[in-house]
């Protein structure tokens, strides 16, 4: 495989994260809010005991892809950090980091709905403990990304990669990341503010990924360094 035929994979890779990210989120309706009671909590895993043990699937699947992309962006980087490996670190470490508590942070409420009715029914701490690590998953998550979406950010003003304006418009969602993802280990009981700057923050950082992903597929970095009259690695197949 060609450098160029990597990185339209890789770009591909981004686009299809970005789509079974949205149809993990969005594939169930909405949860009961933070301070529900546990009667609700497991009313709503019970219902909907299906679409949730499947959204937990499709976000491993959204997961694997984001592994890929993660790749191409690393190869990317470096290209362009010319040996002074900076931010590249930095963004595929804080890349694999979300990865492994999305991972982890899924595992609570998958592991509610795998359950059902059995004897996790009739133990009230335990579904509360279950609720509340699922929420604080949630919030390290926010977090992590929002050191992902920053690092990168920087990355394209500084090094060049892509568009600086990507770039410039990354650097606001990655404070609300992390202002969502800090919030969430506080608010213990539902505010609608501040449940509506997750999804804010969320679709904030599909759409980041998604205009990286698609320019990447569109203007490949060989397209771009040769365009900049820098020398372009022999192509293999």
């Amino acid at each position: 495989m060609s450098e160029r035929q990597w990185e339209r994979l890789g770009s591909a890779t981004g686009i299809g994260f970005v789509a079974a990210m949205l149809v993990s989120v969005f594939m169930v309706p909405s949860p009961p809010h933070i301070d529900a009671s546990t009667t609700e909590i497991l009313d709503y895993v019970t219902s909907h005991r299906t679409a949730l043990l499947s959204s937990a699937v499709v976000g491993a699947v959204a997961g694997l892809l984001f592994i890929v992309f993660l790749g191409y962006l690393r190869q990317t980087m470096q290209r362009t950090e010319a040996g002074a490996g900076a931010l590249s670190p930095i963004v595929y470490g804080a890349g694999l980091t979300t990865v492994a508590v999305a991972f982890l942070g899924s595992l609570p409420l998958a592991a509610l709905a795998f359950s059902g009715e059995s004897e996790v029914a009739s133990n009230s701490a335990v579904i509360r403990l279950l609720w509340n690590l699922n929420a604080l998953g949630m919030a390290t998550i926010m977090m992590v990304l929002g050191l992902f979406v920053a690092a990168v950010s920087v990355a394209m003003i500084v090094r060049g990669i892509q568009g600086t304006i990507l770039g410039w418009l990354g650097l606001p969602i990655a404070a609300v990341l992390a202002v969502a993802g800090g919030a969430g280990f506080y608010n213990s009981s539902h505010e609608s503010f501040w449940y509506g700057l997750n999804y804010v923050a969320l679709l904030g950082f599909a759409a980041f990924v998604l205009v990286a992903a698609v320019e990447g597929l569109l203007a490949p970095a060989t397209t771009t360094r040769t365009a900049r009259g820098e020398s372009q690695p022999v192509a293999t197949t």
